[in-house]
């Protein structure tokens, strides 16, 4: 569920911001004002609308699974051993790699 607590504050402060912008005596400047805090407060209210249709119309992306995915098991991972040295480069390889880790060669 989506909280839309913060949006309902947000929505209240802009409505007492448009009771403060009455108040302006400049009438220009008094509509200028009131025009931006109606316009906030309506694209409040449709983001708060789309929030609410995505949240019944979409599932979430997670699965819940009872038992792992996959199992555990350390048999599987072997020490790493060196088995010589590098015929181009003389490096010691590791035997789990194909290639040298000094100069990359086979």
């Amino acid at each position: 569920m989506i909280d839309t607590a913060e949006l309902e504050r947000f929505q209240r402060w802009l409505q007492s911001e448009l009771a403060i912008a009455s108040s302006i005596e400049d009438k220009t400047d008094r509509d200028r004002r009131l025009l931006q805090i109606e316009i906030a407060i309506s694209e409040v209210v449709r983001y708060r609308e789309v929030l609410s249709s995505l949240e019944s119309s979409t599932s979430s992306p997670f699965v819940e699974r009872e038992s792992a995915v996959r199992e555990q098991n350390n048999s599987d991972v072997k020490p790493v051993t060196k088995t010589g040295e590098c015929h181009s480069c003389g490096a010691e390889k590791i035997s789990d790699l194909q290639f040298c880790p000094v100069c990359g060669e086979f």
